[in-house]
């Protein structure tokens, strides 16, 4: 799934005109935060949550693992499944499904200090079909481009406003979408309750991605609105930030306790599969 990555800009400030200096060290390690990233599913599989530190900006390099961290998902009836760190800030539970419509608690002791989230399990409406097809624009649309695979859904939309979704993207079993820029998500205002057949939901370059035998999985998420309002934040504040009108910065919003960054979820996923054919 995208990564959520988080940069805290570390610079000197320099007042001239009877002021003095002021150095502002925005990344030291009391100011160092959390980022948290993961999901907790009703798929039977080992859940993973990632676990980074803030780095400054102008360092170029990989942010940096938060290691030793205890960590454990917990869900309204008590039971606990504890994470075992398999590398470094990366913990997994043992394989385990969620249920729909309970509430999960994630609870992380790191560096002395404590931090938690907390989502409801929200039930996702099966793919009653998947299928992927070569779709060439200047045909379809009548304008150039290159030919690609179009990955098209059929499925019955919840009725309720408030589901909001998230889909990813597999082939022969490896995510082709890993940063948050790449996934497709939307809420189901003007969708709901409606049966929606035959939407384009992600696309495939031919070869570099994707060729005729393969197989393509699709894994639809009901990721509620707090996640998607976090989702909307950060790209208000990356991928989409950068225009004349733009608002000034902000601090994007997580479900994270006590100063940590990023977001943890619970949702229901279905899944539908396909193979590409000629």
């Amino acid at each position: 799934m995208k990564k959520l990555i988080y940069s805290v800009f570390a610079a000197t400030v320099m007042l001239s005109a009877c002021t003095e200096r002021i150095d502002l060290e925005l990344n030291e390690d009391e100011n160092q935060r959390l980022v948290v990233e993961g999901w907790f599913t009703n798929q039977m599989k080992e859940h993973e949550v990632r676990l980074t530190l803030t780095e400054s900006y102008l360092y170029n390099q990989p942010t940096p693992k938060a290691e030793g961290a205890a960590v454990t998902i917990t869900d309204e009836d008590g039971t606990v499944w504890p994470l075992d760190e398999t590398s470094p800030g990366l913990y997994k539970t043992a394989e385990v499904a969620g249920v729909t419509e309970k509430w999960y608690t994630l609870d992380i002791e790191y560096g002395g200090e404590v931090f938690s989230a907390t989502s409801w399990m929200r039930p996702t409406a099966p793919i009653d079909s998947l299928h992927v097809r070569v779709l060439d624009p200047m045909e379809e649309f009548g304008f150039p481009g290159d030919p690609y695979y179009s990955v098209r859904l059929w499925t019955q939309e919840l009725e309720g406003v408030g589901d909001n979704y998230m889909w990813q993207t597999y082939v022969n079993g490896f995510s082709v979408r890993d940063t948050l820029t790449e996934l497709t998500f939307v809420e189901d205002g003007i969708y709901d309750g409606i049966y929606l057949e035959d939407v384009e939901i992600d696309f495939l370059d031919i070869e570099t991605e994707a060729n005729i035998g393969d197989t393509v999985k699709l894994e639809q998420y009901n990721i509620g609105a707090e996640a998607f309002e976090v989702f909307i934040g950060i790209m208000n504040e990356t991928a989409w930030n950068g225009g004349l009108f733009d608002a000034p910065p902000a601090n994007v919003q997580t479900n994270l306790t006590n100063g940590a960054l990023g977001f943890w979820g619970a949702a229901g996923v279905s899944e539908g599969l396909a193979v590409i054919e000629e």
